[in-house]
């Protein structure tokens, strides 16, 4: 006779505040003030859904731009940090994201991606001239949002992209000038077709940890309620089952890029088998996928065989069992688990960012925890 033991995890989280406080921040709240009212941007720019898809939340801007006289815009070469969300709606041009100071050999700091050619481009922090610019080349593509969060700490420039450095580069003195912040425009040239949302400006540079903190933090203006699974092990054999609910009978398709955007994963139906995948972040994008009447049928039938809950098989394998975490693109984990195969059937259409990582946990380890 086997034996089993049910275990169920009720994932419970709560965010943390940074503690570093942002001299500016722009919420784009259906205005263009900052959050405390005083002072804004001018020029010509449309009030759009933000990335939790709430209206009149983030703003477009398309071949415009809008500028804002700050008086406390970090100077020369003193610490600073900005934070700032990008929807591009046109990557077959470039996008002058933000930048202040005027265009002279480093009196200028500012965030521009240039041109896509085979869906990457660069990402250049701009300080004028060849040898002040910070450049990385990224794959980047419209429609998805991105979080930008630069730093220098007077010695150090750091590009980070949903919470992940992406380039770290040792920068010439910075001579920075000027109390004019624009967005969509560098000097007198204008180029950007993109939503822009939540944009903060620190007169320190953020540590790597306050910059997760910072980029999962702006989740709470949507923080979710995070469902309970249920995870069986089963003694004598190796197999973990996972019950998870099942809405309807939508099946998604699903595919996972590397941070530098190449595709690792692909797939066609419900489960996602995330055992050969090596640890780190992700990015996974989750579609709804068209269903024949057949495969209606025979998903029908499974769901009926065992009482709406959708089962999943994991072999254990000595290379132990993977803990994966889902997070929404304002940061909001939506779904945790330790087990090697994702069921995303409950989980909405969109693009998440997955984080992977190996719990150095082995079959047998599972039986005795089971036991």
């Amino acid at each position: 006779m086997k034996k089993m033991t049910l275990l169920t995890v009720v994932f419970v989280f709560t965010f943390s505040i940074n503690a570093q406080t942002a001299i500016q921040e722009f919420d784009f709240n259906g205005t263009l003030s900052n959050t405390k009212n005083e002072i804004s941007f001018s020029g010509k720019a449309m009030f759009v859904n933000d990335r939790a898809g709430v209206p009149n939340s983030a703003i477009r801007l398309s071949n415009s731009y809008i500028e804002a006289m700050v008086l406390n815009l970090p100077p020369a070469n003193s610490s600073r940090t900005v934070s700032i969300w990008v929807k591009y709606n046109d990557v077959t041009k470039a996008n002058y994201i933000w930048g202040y100071g005027s265009l002279y050999n480093a009196r200028y700091f500012g965030l521009l991606q240039q041109i896509a050619t085979d869906s990457k481009s660069d990402l250049n922090l701009a300080g004028c001239g060849d040898e002040n610019d910070v450049i990385v080349s990224t794959a980047v593509s419209s429609n998805i949002w991105y979080n930008y969060i630069v730093t220098y700490d007077g010695f150090t420039s750091k590009i980070y992209r949903n919470g992940e450095l992406i380039k770290s580069s040792i920068s010439p003195r910075k001579l920075t000038s000027g109390i004019v912040f624009s967005i969509g425009k560098k000097g007198p040239s204008v180029s950007i077709n993109a939503d822009i949302d939540d944009l903060k400006i620190y007169d320190v540079a953020l540590s790597d940890e306050q910059i997760v903190t910072l980029y999962k933090g702006n989740s709470s203006l949507i923080t979710k309620n995070v469902a309970t699974t249920s995870i069986t092990s089963v003694v004598g054999e190796t197999k973990t089952v996972l019950a998870v609910p099942v809405t309807e009978s939508k099946i998604r398709s699903s595919e996972i890029y590397s941070i530098k955007g190449v595709k690792v994963f692909a797939s066609n139906t419900n489960v996602i088998d995330i055992s050969s995948i090596l640890d780190g972040t992700y990015l996974l994008e989750i579609a709804n996928k068209t269903q024949s009447l057949a495969d209606k049928k025979i998903s029908s039938n499974l769901h009926k065989m065992e009482e709406a809950k959708t089962v999943l098989t994991v072999p254990l394998t000595e290379g132990g069992i993977k803990s994966f975490e889902i997070y929404s693109p304002k940061g909001a984990k939506v779904f945790a688990a330790n087990a090697s195969v994702i069921d995303i059937s409950s989980i909405p259409e969109g693009t998440y960012s997955l984080k992977i990582r190996n719990t150095g946990q082995s079959p047998n380890d599972k039986i005795i925890s089971s036991n």
